[in-house]
């Protein structure tokens, strides 16, 4: 009889135990984790331009760099893919409309500064020079922020007077 009160208590206590465990566990697990690198908008910015800098050698990067960009700008890179497939005969993903290569930035980032208006926010970056200045248009997206790069609308495509034909 005794030893099963003591497993019975036994059992009883380590039932106590996982239920009360796992919110601990999710508590001090929580205290413990940074925050993610587009949790600011700087840090958007800042990720955004690794990821751009990296995509010259590193095609997986350009993903990565797609996936930090707005919903207007992956809407006109969309826009964009979509006509380049029409006009190639082939699939053009809306990241491959990120020129690989053609990404150079103008000067080294020393400082960022987020001006936050609700869900949207303009980010001033500056160099060394006074004159190494950049404003960054991002927009919260559920609990990241993501870049709005200013992009020219896509050109609407031209009809040939013959129809086509």
């Amino acid at each position: 009889m005794g030893a099963r009160r003591v497993l019975a208590r036994a059992l009883a206590l380590s039932m106590l135990a996982a239920s009360v465990a796992p919110p601990a566990i999710g508590l001090s697990l929580s205290a413990c984790s940074r925050p993610a690198p587009d949790a600011t908008p700087e840090g958007a910015v800042r990720l955004w331009l690794e990821k751009m800098e990296a995509s010259t050698e590193d095609p997986r990067a350009a993903r990565d760099a797609y996936q930090l960009l707005g919903p207007r700008t992956r809407h006109n890179l969309e826009e964009r893919a979509e006509r380049a497939s029409r006009a190639q005969g082939r699939r053009f993903e809306a990241h491959e409309m990120i020129a690989p290569g053609r990404f150079g930035m103008r000067f080294r980032p020393h400082a960022m500064t987020a001006r936050i208006d609700g869900d949207t926010a303009n980010v001033d970056v500056v160099g060394e020079a006074p004159e190494e200045r950049a404003t960054v248009p991002c927009v919260r997206v559920g609990a990241g922020w993501r870049i709005e790069v200013d992009l020219p609308p896509p050109p609407t495509p031209s009809r040939r007077p013959d129809g086509g034909l």
